[in-house]
């Protein structure tokens, strides 16, 4: 009698084991879903990030060219550079 109450406790856990993990992994057969929504969410993903990428390279190059112009030495700026030069190979 003892091993039969030992046989259905055992079976009993391991249902409601097997019951708790179904439900926390979501195995559950009504709720598994087509492996073409897993592929489309993650080429969803992809061209999202795709685009993110796109933006802040496109961003960077942006400032880095207007850096580069902003910081451009303008014809007034070289010639006061040059009489400068003349001016301490004089002395």
């Amino acid at each position: 009698m003892h091993d039969l109450q030992r046989n259905y406790f055992v079976i009993t856990f391991l249902f409601i084991v097997d019951t708790l993990f179904i439900h926390v992994r979501g195995d559950d057969p009504s709720t598994v879903q087509e492996p073409a929504s897993e592929l489309k969410y993650a080429l969803i993903g992809i061209g999202i990030g795709v685009f993110l990428s796109i933006c802040f390279l496109a961003i960077k190059i942006y400032m880095i060219k207007r850096h580069m112009l902003d910081n451009e030495q303008s014809e007034d700026s070289i010639r006061g550079f040059t009489r400068s030069i003349d001016a301490e190979n004089r002395t």
